[in-house]
C-alpha cells in the first residue's frame, strides 16, 4: 500500500498532518511520518480513510467537526467508521489536486482553518476561500533512507 502526503492547496509549503493527535497544517517540520498516510478503501464510490502512517491503528477523523487522529473504540464502532470515511474527488479549487468529503455531514468537507483540520460546510457554493482551504495536492509520501 502506497503512502501519501497532502499540501494545501493555498499555503504551499504547507500539509496536512497530525500533533498531539489532533490534524493540523504545518510545513514538513519534526517527525516526517505525522506527514504520511495511507489511502484505505472503504467501500464504493471512492470512500477512503486517512491511516497515519506512524500509528498504524488511528485514522484521522472528525469529532464536533475538529479532525483528530484516534482508533475505533472497536470493530463494531459505526460512529467512528462513518466520521474517517471521506469521498476522495476531484479538488473544490483545483481539478489536479483532491478534496475530501465527509460521508456524515451533508456537504461537508476536510479543510484547513487558523492552521487546525475541521469538517466544516461552505457557506455558500462562491465560497472561494472554503473551496481553497479544502483543496490539496496529493504526492508519494517522502521516504526515509538510513
Amino acid at each position: 500500500m502506497s503512502n501519501f502526503e497532502f499540501q494545501s492547496y493555498n499555503f504551499p509549503g504547507l500539509f496536512i498532518r497530525h500533533r498531539n493527535f489532533q490534524g493540523f497544517l504545518t510545513k514538513k517540520e519534526g517527525p516526517m511520518d505525522d506527514f504520511s498516510f495511507a489511502l484505505v478503501r472503504r467501500g464504493a464510490q471512492n470512500r477512503v480513510a486517512l491511516r497515519s502512517v506512524n500509528f498504524q491503528d488511528r485514522y484521522l477523523r472528525h469529532r464536533n467537526f475538529r479532525v483528530w487522529l484516534e482508533p475505533p473504540a472497536g470493530a463494531s464502532d459505526q460512529l467512528f467508521q462513518q466520521d474517517s470515511t471521506f469521498i476522495f474527488e476531484v479538488g473544490l479549487a483545483d481539478p489536479e489536486a483532491v478534496s475530501f468529503r465527509s460521508v456524515n455531514v451533508s456537504g461537508g468537507y476536510l479543510r484547513h482553518r487558523n492552521f487546525e483540520l475541521w469538517v466544516e460546510t461552505p457557506k455558500d457554493s462562491a465560497d472561494e476561500l472554503f473551496k481553497k482551504d479544502a483543496t490539496f495536492y496529493k504526492k508519494p509520501a517522502a521516504v526515509r533512507i538510513d
